[in-house]
């Protein structure tokens, strides 16, 4: 599961940098996407539907409200790809 964890945490942390010009040193498991990296909830909405498509998952939207903080976003990825 670690694996497929640091693959996640990479992917969120690539698309972050390279689709919304997040600086890569802003990136840490505990910053708000809203609050510490400057995005808003179409940012949000836009980067949960390009790791649906990237992993081929569904996420429900009552999830996106613990997927506010890097940790929420990695974490939720995880457990709908490596379900325990």
């Amino acid at each position: 599961m670690e694996d497929t964890r640091e693959k996640i945490e990479s992917d969120v942390r690539d698309l972050l940098t390279e689709r919304f010009a997040v600086p890569a040193d802003r990136i840490t498991p505990d910053a708000h996407l809203f609050d510490d990296l400057g995005l808003d909830s179409v940012d949000l909405m836009s980067a949960v539907a390009i790791l649906e498509e990237r992993y081929d998952l569904s996420v429900s939207d009552g999830d996106l409200q613990d997927m506010l903080v890097i940790n929420g976003v990695v974490d939720r990825f995880t457990s709908l790809l490596d379900p325990a």
